[in-house]
């Protein structure tokens, strides 16, 4: 499979339905419409979309309190997995967020998402703890920190 261009940028409010679209079948619990609203127009927050193929297939999502952010959402379309997106968009999100002085990034993943676990271990990510049944029962998180 050739490798497809991937336009990364900050996410308007024009991108919702296509989020919102990405969320459908990835996430447990989709955000609301308001709160990707929120999440696009807080200062405190920052949304970015990856573009390929004329549409929005990736997003990730962060809120910074201070000199930390907490990665809400990272999506990545089923279509378009295994082509490297994910790590671009969280490249240039850890970029976006080292330029706005944040010093630590956490998240949270759930414990048997062998490619995300992977995907942030190989951008430097650490364990550091692990919330029981975060998911619902028997779905554990891991918690996950890196110091940018």
């Amino acid at each position: 499979m050739a490798e497809t261009e991937l336009l990364i940028r900050a996410a308007e409010l024009s991108d919702i339905p296509s989020i919102m679209e990405l969320e459908q079948g990835s996430i447990a619990h989709p955000w609301t419409k308001s709160a990707l609203e929120d999440l696009i127009k807080d200062p405190n927050k920052i949304c970015c979309v990856g573009e390929s193929d004329g549409k929005v297939v990736c997003y990730a999502g962060v809120e910074t309190v201070l000199d930390e952010g907490n990665v809400g959402n990272i999506v990545t379309h089923k279509e378009y997995r295994g082509r490297g997106f994910a790590k671009a968009l969280f490249t240039k999100l850890i970029e976006d967020m080292t330029a706005k002085g944040i010093e630590k990034l956490f998240l949270e993943v759930e414990s048997d998402d062998v490619p995300a676990l992977s995907l942030y271990g190989k951008l430097g990510f650490e364990r550091y703890g692990l919330r029981r049944g975060y998911y619902g029962q028997g779905r554990d998180a891991v918690l996950m920190l890196k110091n940018l």
